[in-house]
């Protein structure tokens, strides 16, 4: 496994990395912020590349849960947008339900995207994030949803987590490749080779029983919330088919990001400043 070290996050793990480390940013959306780092930490273990990872958040973002332990914990975007990263990943976020313009950070989200194709190699969106980006982007047109897609599903050879009020239709997407999706699912995977972006519908890094603790919450508000497909056994127990894909896809990504890590290192530049 390779090694994951956490340089700024509430699980922070080391103030120092080895220099063939990958240096990736992840703006983390998810109101469970520790979870969400380990998940990732957990899936980008699984690949080859040393990584370590900067947790930030949005600066006009309102945070509602423990606002102070994360402000002192993560980087906001005014302590970063000065560097460089090899590779940037935006979160999902429980906002699919909102207008974009009703998301209190959406006028600060344009910037970093914006700074990203400057400042980075290369962007992995994740559910909402990817919904937001390729809005922003101009890559399609999504759709919002009243029921809730939720489940594990496999298109195109791809297994993955589904959890969202949202669709991106296959004929909404103008440009960029559709990797994997279904008239039903919509795409699912999307990459952007312009960019170097890619940008997942669905949740990747999500471990097994998240989608269980989901459910079981959506339960909790509405008894009739239907259960995630394709998720339990007979045994009612939930099954990960989803974590040999997750390896496959995050390796992929972090292989995109390794010719200028590799340039930088051979020329003896300093990376990770302007």
């Amino acid at each position: 496994m390779a090694q994951v070290t956490i340089l700024r996050g509430l699980t922070r793990t080391a103030e120092a990395t080895a220099p063939s480390a990958l240096q990736l940013l992840v703006l983390n959306l998810m109101p469970n912020r520790a979870q969400t780092e380990q998940q990732l930490a957990q899936v980008l273990a699984a690949g080859k590349r040393p990584v370590a990872l900067t947790f930030c958040v949005p600066d006009t973002h309102h945070l509602r849960h423990n606002a102070a332990a994360v402000r002192r914990a993560y980087a906001g975007f005014h302590d970063i947008e000065d560097q460089h990263f090899d590779g940037l990943i935006i979160t999902g976020a429980p906002l699919d339900r909102l207008a974009f313009q009703q998301v209190d950070f959406w006028p600060e989200l344009h910037r970093i995207l914006a700074w990203r194709k400057t400042h980075v190699t290369g962007s992995l969106f994740i559910c909402w994030g990817a919904y937001a980006a390729g809005t922003i982007d101009g890559l399609f047109t999504g759709q919002p949803l009243t029921d809730k897609i939720s489940g594990v599903y496999t298109t195109g050879g791809l297994t993955m987590p589904q959890s969202r009020f949202f669709k991106i239709p296959l004929t909404s997407v103008r440009r960029g490749q559709i990797i994997t999706g279904s008239s039903a699912l919509g795409a699912t995977f999307i990459k952007d080779l312009a960019t170097n972006s890619w940008y997942l519908a669905g949740h990747l890094e999500y471990q097994t029983d998240t989608l269980l603790a989901e459910y079981q919450r959506d339960c909790r508000k509405d008894p009739t919330t239907p259960k995630p497909a394709h998720y339990f056994d007979q045994n009612r127990q939930p099954q990960n088919t989803w974590r040999r894909d997750a390896a496959r896809v995050y390796a992929g990504w972090l292989q995109t990001l390794v010719p200028r890590r590799v340039k930088a290192l051979s020329s003896g530049l300093t990376y990770g400043k302007e």
